[in-house]
C-alpha cells in the first residue's frame, strides 16, 4: 500500500516557518539612534547644596557661578561673579560632590565646596580659551579642556 508523503513534508515546512517567525519576533529592530539613560540620580543633601551655591574663580580667568533653584542646580561661565546670567546649563548630580551636564562636562567639587575641577569644559557655553588651551589636543584627536578653581 502506498502512503502519501505529503503530510510529513507539510508539517516540516510549517515548523520551519513557525521557527523563523518566532526568531523574527524576538530579534530587536536595528535603528539609527542610541538611547542613553542615566541611572538613579544622586540626591544632594541640604548641607552639601549649601556648600556649592557660590562663584568659583577658574584657571582661565572666568568665574563659574553655581546656583540652586528648588532641587535643581545650574551653572554658568561669566567674566565676573556678579555678571549677567546668560548661558546657564543644568547640573545633574551623579554622586557626592560630582555633577554632569547634558553635553558631557563633568564637575567635581572638593574641600567642602571650596574647589571645583571641570573636565570637558569645552562643552560649556561662553567658555573663553587662550591659545595654549586651543592646542591641548588629547591622544584621541579631540580637545579636552580642564578648568580648576583657584
Amino acid at each position: 500500500m502506498h502512503k502519501p508523503r505529503f503530510l510529513p513534508l507539510a508539517a516540516a515546512a510549517l515548523l520551519t516557518f513557525a521557527t523563523a517567525g518566532a526568531i523574527a519576533q524576538t530579534t530587536p529592530a536595528v535603528t539609527d539612534s542610541v538611547r542613553v539613560t542615566i541611572g538613579t540620580l544622586y540626591h544632594v543633601t541640604a548641607e552639601e547644596a549649601a556648600t556649592l551655591d557660590r562663584p568659583y574663580q577658574l584657571s582661565n580667568g572666568q568665574v563659574f557661578v553655581v546656583r540652586q533653584q528648588d532641587h535643581q542646580f545650574f551653572g554658568q561661565l561669566a567674566q565676573r561673579a556678579n555678571g549677567p546670567a546668560r548661558h546657564e546649563v543644568e547640573l545633574h548630580p551623579s554622586g557626592p560632590g560630582t555633577f554632569v551636564t547634558k553635553k558631557g562636562a563633568s564637575l567635581a567639587f572638593s574641600n567642602a565646596g571650596e574647589r571645583v575641577v571641570i573636565d570637558d569644559a569645552q562643552t560649556l557655553p561662553g567658555l573663553r580659551i587662550s591659545d595654549d588651551m586651543r592646542t591641548a589636543d588629547s591622544a584621541d584627536g579631540g580637545t579636552h579642556i580642564r578648568l580648576v578653581s583657584r
